[in-house]
């Protein structure tokens, strides 16, 4: 059984987890590292299925049902910021210190394993120092926030953002006409979650021209327009985040080579003549700083202020 079928890029992290399943040298922990809505919590669900599946087949219905015995799932509670303490110490340790009922394993994925509480964290680490045998545990974290000792004793497996051809097949497999495909792999700056955001936005063009507006607005240096777009940001931040910055990053392009074909939205290019000339290190390092800013919109940092801060990074990058 291919477990792995379902999952779209990333050949090397799952070379690496393949060798584990087929040897059977399964690490006690593992890291799964690297920029959000790339895949990996879906591939932490497809690794954790195939170690439980691989010694219980039988188990298939069980999982489908969500109710294998020998599989835990946590993530953080509703209205929380931070995975606590709770949840290692009273949920984690002692269904993972019972011996497996089904499998040869107990599985268990933290999901956003870096928005762990420091209490939780060192919880967590006291489970990594003595392992039950049986135990497999897979921290899925969009940043390398945790603990040294923590990431010192799990095997890192790393993830990457995603080509356009690997965006671009993923719409084509369900049916999308090969232009809508390519525009949206290339808009989605290589994250799966933000192509089928992009891709279920019923008005992508309308909000297209509403981040092109503010963007000329921001230009022009106008202080009210930064709380204004911070307004806008807040309504749909992975959206309206990615539409920005990849306006700004159009019109540096623009500005500063002949190559249209790098810009992700060429139709656009004979409008850039209306932004004054980009400076390309502020340009680069409010892209970083958005990028920074922009992970942290599942923590516990308010979305209005996270927003607002967007807005500045823009504003500086187009004075």
């Amino acid at each position: 059984m291919d477990f792995f079928s379902g999952i779209i890029g990333h050949e090397r992290p799952l070379a690496v987890l393949g060798k584990a399943l087929s040897t059977g040298n399964l690490h006690h922990a593992y890291l799964f590292l690297g920029p959000g809505g790339v895949g990996k919590k879906t591939t932490a669900q497809a690794f954790a299925r195939a170690v439980i599946l691989s010694d219980d087949p039988q188990g298939e219905a069980y999982w489908r049902e969500n109710v294998h015995p020998d599989f835990l799932n946590i993530d953080r509670l509703e209205k929380k910021t931070q995975i606590g303490i709770e949840q290692i110490n009273r949920e984690m340790e002692p269904w993972l210190a019972l011996k497996p009922y089904r499998a040869s394993h107990r599985v268990v994925i933290i999901n956003s394993a870096h928005l762990m509480s420091l209490p939780a964290a060192n919880a967590l680490l006291k489970t990594l120092e003595e392992p039950p045998a049986h135990a497999v545990i897979i921290l899925v974290a969009d940043q390398q926030m945790l603990l040294e000792t923590i990431i010192s004793r799990c095997q890192m497996v790393r993830f990457r953002l995603l080509s356009v051809e690997d965006l671009e097949s993923f719409f084509r497999l369900k049916g999308m006409e090969r232009s809508r495909a390519s525009h949206l792999g290339r808009l989605s700056q290589g994250s799966l979650a933000n192509a089928v955001q992009l891709a279920s936005t019923d008005e992508l063009e309308h909000l297209w021209q509403q981040a092109w507006t503010l963007t000329v607005k921001l230009a022009s240096g106008n202080e009210i327009e930064i709380f204004k777009c911070a307004d806008e940001i807040e309504k749909q931040p992975t959206v309206m985040t990615t539409l920005l910055t990849t306006l700004l990053r159009d019109i540096f392009i623009c500005q500063n080579t002949d190559k249209q074909d790098l810009l992700v939205v060429e139709r656009n290019a004979g409008d850039y003549a209306r932004i004054k000339p980009l400076h390309g290190n502020r340009v680069l390092e409010s892209l970083a700083c958005i990028e920074t800013l922009r992970s942290k919109f599942q923590g516990p940092i308010r979305s209005g202020l996270l927003s607002l801060n967007i807005a500045y990074c823009l504003r500086d990058a187009l004075q």
